[in-house]
């Protein structure tokens, strides 16, 4: 029996398309409490924190991103330690893959892309009279200095970001770990928010965002995004994706170059190759991640 542990909204977002995509014989317990698994059920997570609670359980070890690494061996992101039990891991593309197999060399391992995305590529793109501009901001992890926020760089800009009538409308977003001290700056704005990714998906026509993999997903969807660059955000250090690789859009480093860049991207989509290249590299399966997730966990399964 196969059973999913998925504690956060955005972790259920990412395993419930491979669930549905199981055959009913081999479907269990969906759930955000541990108490509910089966006994012996081989258990699909997405995330160390959730892996943490599945107790004795052989584990399916998702991602529930792009594969950020951060270029570190933390337990959170892919290549980190102690995921022992799990038997197979599903890595959205080659950068998780190498890191997981370098670490893990007797698990399985099976590229499957990002399931998640299955759901948002059928999203149909939204017909705003006015452009719709989101911004969403990383929550202040501490891991390394790419982790953290960028906001406090770009906060006062923000107070004075003023469209000119009829050009574009803000739409805020934010990490699940930061929405609620971010839906206050929104307020204060007076701004219209958007609490899940999805929503950002069916409202807007440009994504700005510091670090997250929501800044690939957008990038998937095949429309324009703005990457915020703070001075903690070290130049000599690479982690692959974001850091400074694979880059999908226009990068700001200081405030007073935003306005130009959303002006950009709103006219003018110079990035669009770089985009498709970097959504090429990091999703190798498109539309249809979910069927080979859910075949790659049938073969471990028997």
């Amino acid at each position: 029996m196969l059973d999913v542990l998925a504690t956060d909204p955005h972790y259920i977002e990412h395993l419930r398309p491979v669930f549905d995509a199981l055959p009913d014989a081999v479907r269990g317990a969906f759930t955000d409490n541990p108490d509910q698994l089966h006994a012996a059920s081989l258990v699909l997570v997405c995330s160390w924190k959730d892996y943490n609670q599945t107790g004795k359980h052989p584990v399916v070890f998702f991602e529930h991103g792009a594969g950020f690494t951060y270029n570190t061996t933390n337990r959170s992101y892919a290549g980190g330690p102690g995921r022992e039990r799990a038997v197979l891991f599903a890595n959205v593309n080659g950068i998780v893959d190498a890191r997981n197999r370098e670490t893990y060399p007797d698990a399985q391992h099976a590229i499957v892309g990002s399931p998640k995305l299955d759901t948002l590529l059928k999203q149909p793109a939204p017909a705003n009279d006015t452009p719709v501009v989101a911004f969403s901001w990383h929550w202040n992890c501490q891991v390394v200095p790419e982790t953290r926020t960028a906001l406090p760089h770009y906060r006062r800009a923000l107070k004075t970001l003023a469209p000119r009538a009829g050009t574009w409308t803000p739409l805020g977003h934010s990490h699940p770990r930061a929405w609620h001290t971010n839906a206050r700056l929104y307020r204060d704005l007076r701004w219209r928010t958007a609490r899940t990714f999805t929503e950002v998906a069916q409202q807007s026509d440009v994504y700005v965002c510091d670090t997250s993999s929501t800044i690939y997903e957008y990038a998937a969807l095949d429309r324009p995004v703005i990457l915020l660059n703070a001075p903690w955000y070290r130049r000599d250090v690479h982690h692959g994706l974001r850091f400074w690789d694979h880059i999908p859009g226009i990068q700001v480093d200081h405030p007073d170059e935003l306005p130009a860049a959303i002006e950009t991207a709103l006219t003018d989509d110079t990035w669009s190759d770089a985009r498709r290249a970097a959504v090429e590299h990091v999703y190798p399966h498109r539309g249809n991640a979910s069927k080979v997730a859910a075949e790659a966990v049938l073969a471990v399964h028997g």
